[in-house]
């Protein structure tokens, strides 16, 4: 019998479609919040021998994470690249090395080497006042550096290379309420001043739609997936009880969804960090393709659970634990970890392997190393030749 070797793009869309591919398919920064930190990817570097001259490709300068150069991505042999939107024109500003505002007028902090830190923001320390949205200056969703270059850059893509390219959307709506509001003050929002709480996310929602569409114009069919983050879970839970998520968020999310959904052709993943599992059923409802990161630590995140219960209908995008596997492991226990989650939840189809979130600066590169040439050589349940 002869092997069929699938091209990066086929392989990506298999495990998309629940098929199984060659192998199992493999992202390394194809999403904002499943690449590195950057200062793990300056050891990594090194470690590889792979010298490139200065990192400079952020993904979000707040986050600290970069877009792996392409040396690196072919080395590991990686499935995915990613499409990035541009920065916004004539808004926000650096306040010195450690501070800077960005354009919904949050305040980003950091110490050294560390990431930023949301820390203060418009509507900070305020009441909750809707006259207060109303008057606020929010961004422009046409402003042009959203896009400059981005049809160039997704031509390019499509046109020379076989990867399965990801567009990366903004951050969601929970994300950016609590970015201008403050973490803890938006989740009481929600249960002391829902009315507020619901017109800003209406705000932030058609910000979101109109950022979107103009995307989605602009690339046309060049993408494969869509890839955008929103937060609701912590270790133990979810941030706020389903109910409130149901009444409350997941409307908003409807409406940026059926965005999506009216444009065919592409995959939406949808990054939600925690223990996510009691709104999968909603995300399905909504139209998610795929979910990242699985945390597979945080409470009922079990691998064979997720994959049992929903493993038909969504494919899991990430799997490989960064809380204790990756920076605490051997690399012969990465590799076994590897080889686990594969089996587990590349059964039949459905499994893309990425790290839990970004690689962590605390993860050693022999086992960054260890991963991706585990998942590359390794023929189990989530390939199609095991």
């Amino acid at each position: 019998m002869t092997e069929i070797k699938m091209t990066h793009r086929e392989r990506v869309l298999a495990a998309l479609n629940h098929e199984l591919p060659d192998r199992t398919p493999i992202d390394f920064g194809g999403g904002m919040a499943a690449t590195i930190y950057y200062t793990a990817y300056e050891r990594l570097r090194g470690y590889l021998g792979v010298d490139s001259g200065p990192i400079l490709q952020h993904l979000r300068k707040q986050s600290r994470t970069v877009v792996p150069e392409e040396a690196v991505l072919e080395h590991f042999d990686i499935d995915t690249r990613c499409l990035l939107l541009g920065g916004y024109e004539g808004g926000g500003r650096e306040i010195d090395e450690d501070t800077l505002i960005d354009e919904w007028g949050t305040t980003w902090s950091k110490t050294g080497t560390h990431p930023y830190i949301n820390t203060d923001g418009p509507f900070y320390g305020r009441d909750a006042d809707i006259a207060d949205l109303e008057a606020h200056d929010w961004p422009d969703p046409d402003n042009h550096g959203y896009y400059a270059g981005l049809a160039e850059r997704a031509e390019a893509l499509r046109c020379n290379t076989d990867y399965a390219i990801v567009l990366n959307l903004p951050v969601g709506i929970i994300h950016q309420c609590q970015f201008v509001r403050g973490w803890d003050t938006w989740l009481m929002d929600l249960h002391r001043n829902p009315e507020y709480a619901c017109r800003m996310m209406d705000i932030i929602t058609e910000h979101w739609i109109g950022v979107t569409n103009n995307v989605l114009e602009i690339v046309g069919d060049s993408v494969d997936v869509v890839f955008f983050g929103d937060d609701m879970g912590t270790q133990k839970s979810t941030l706020f009880r389903p109910e409130i998520y149901r009444r409350l968020i997941k409307p908003r999310h409807k409406r940026m969804f059926d965005v999506l959904k009216a444009r065919s052709g592409f995959k939406v993943v949808l990054h939600s960090c925690g223990s996510t599992s009691s709104l999968f059923e909603d995300m399905i409802d909504l139209g998610v393709d795929a979910v990242n990161p699985v945390q597979i630590n945080a409470a009922n995140m079990e691998p064979e659970r997720l994959k049992e219960e929903f493993g038909d209908r969504l494919t899991f995008w990430g799997g490989i634990d960064t809380q204790k596997v990756l920076p605490f492991g051997s690399p012969d226990e990465v590799r076994r970890e590897v080889r686990r989650i594969i089996d587990i939840l590349g059964r039949n189809g459905g499994y893309v392997l990425n790290s839990v979130h970004n690689i962590q600066p605390d993860v050693p590169p022999e086992n960054v190393v260890a991963m991706f040439d585990e998942a590359c050589s390794y023929q189990g349940a989530g390939s199609g030749t095991h």
